[in-house]
């Protein structure tokens, strides 16, 4: 790939959290933020939502369009606003808004939700008027990518909503189906399994009658799709306690020091706005105790946790989205990798994992994964670095790599032979010959020069292949 760089940074990251449990000591009140459209205010108006909240000393703030802003927990509108990106809260702006960089002081909308310790954001009821099957699984991938991002902030509680309903005469039976589907999902343990900071208020659910449609009784009229206020003072102290019961039930989580981390969980700290031309620096790596063998051939299955290898991400470029996760649906088995990106083209990332010591697989014919995608033409180079005997530093490793598209729709298997492998060209120093005895690192590296590149990969199953 022409102008191809990659590097990696691996990062130790232990925080101190604070509980935000009503039973924990803390020094300042537990502080929500609501960000909302009209069907949100509505909720907090005539739902009672803000004084039941006081009630129970949580501090209640929310944020509704850009021109109305920011309303404190008085109740006060302080003449401020976020800049939410478009004034969009369909789940493509609730998408871009959660890729945004985090700044310090705030400087965009996400920063500015992120001081607050639970964050609660709907969409508006035109958000359920799901046309295709297309469209859900556009919103999917929002959702998902906006779930990644939750997640890179454990100490957090988010509380997305499910989007109201609308009037029969707003949509039509299939899109409000769909829209029903949408909600089953979000709330379903396919979304939610393993985010244990992610709570999903089910407000479609609330809202909404057997064919999906608003509910009669708590319409306004036949042709708007605001819930009337028999519906706020409804659903109003439902959402309050299912916010209170999330805050008890909520234990803040803490990223695991790298040494630790799961495979394909991604280093949430490492720093790559200043890319370097080579891996970093990482220490004289031991001498592998237990060498793989045709009995025991497994690199790494994502089932459990695997302290011989150190996981690490990078990206660069013009980068939307670039996660990798352990999650479940792998092959044959519970778990596998799931790489989700959204990336322009001449832009990358990849994840990889460094070895705990030099692994010696000369007796291998070569490796093997098992892998699918949901989009054509994802590109992936995968690569494994070679040390030099004489230096072991595994920042001056030479990456061998090989450049394959990525199967479509189902598993498939990809065997790839030492022979198959080259010595990046972009790459100075190193041993210019591939020696399997000599492994260093191992990336999975993504990104086209010429396209941009938007979906998802997922791997299982890292092996090594032995000859009869």
């Amino acid at each position: 790939m022409k102008g191809h760089r990659f590097w990696y940074t691996a990062l130790a990251v232990l925080l101190l959290l604070v509980l935000i449990s009503p039973t924990a000591a803390q020094d300042e009140p537990i502080r929500i933020i609501f960000m909302h459209h009209s069907t949100g205010a509505g909720l907090i108006w005539e739902g009672g939502v803000r004084e039941a909240f006081t009630a129970q000393s949580y501090e209640f703030w929310d944020h509704g369009y850009n021109e109305e802003g920011l309303i404190n927990a008085a109740g006060a509108y302080l003449g401020t606003n976020w800049d939410v990106p478009g004034d969009n809260t369909d789940p493509n702006g609730w998408y871009e808004t959660f890729n945004q960089p985090v700044t310090d002081p705030p400087g965009n909308t996400l920063s500015h939700m992120l001081e607050f310790d639970v964050i609660i954001f709907k969409s508006c009821f035109p958000s359920s008027h799901i046309a295709s099957d297309e469209m859900f699984q556009e919103y999917q991938h929002y959702f998902l990518s906006i779930r990644d991002a939750m997640g890179r902030h454990p100490d957090k509680l988010f509380i997305p909503f499910t989007t109201p309903p609308l009037v029969p005469n707003e949509t039509d039976a299939d899109s409000a189906a769909r829209a029903r589907q949408w909600s089953e999902y979000l709330t379903s343990p396919e979304y939610l399994d393993g985010h244990p900071n992610v709570y999903v208020f089910d407000f479609f659910s609330q809202l909404a009658d057997e064919e999906g449609f608003l509910r009669a009784e708590y319409r306004g009229d036949e042709w708007d799709s605001h819930p009337n206020t028999l519906a706020n003072q409804t659903v109003g102290p439902v959402f309050v306690d299912f916010v209170s019961q999330a805050i008890m039930d909520f234990t803040p989580g803490e990223p695991l020091p790298l040494n630790e981390q799961q495979p394909g969980q991604p280093s949430d700290a490492a720093d790559m706005s200043e890319p370097d031309d080579q891996p970093a620096d990482q220490g004289e790596p031991a001498v592998a105790a237990v060498p793989l063998s045709p009995d025991n051939n497994t690199i790494t299955d994502f089932e459990t946790s695997d302290t011989q290898l150190e996981w690490w991400d990078h990206s660069y470029g013009t980068v939307n989205t670039f996660t990798c996760t352990s999650e479940q649906g792998g092959y044959n088995s519970e778990q596998a990798l799931r790489i989700t990106l959204d990336m322009a083209a001449d832009s990358g990332g990849g994840c990889g994992f460094n070895f705990a010591a030099i692994q010696n697989w000369s007796e291998a014919e070569g490796i093997r994964f098992y892998w699918w995608a949901d989009q054509p033409d994802l590109v992936m180079r995968f690569a494994l670095a070679v040390a030099d005997p004489a230096n072991p530093d595994p920042g001056q490793a030479a990456p061998f790599e090989i450049e394959v598209t990525a199967p479509v729709g189902d598993w498939s298997e990809l065997f790839i032979s030492w022979d198959d492998l080259a010595k990046a060209a972009w790459f100075d120093g190193g041993p210019d010959e591939f020696d399997p005895a000599q492994i260093a690192w191992f990336v999975f590296d993504l990104g086209d020069w010429e396209r941009a590149q938007v979906g998802s990969i997922w791997i299982d199953n890292i092996e090594l292949v032995f000859g009869e």
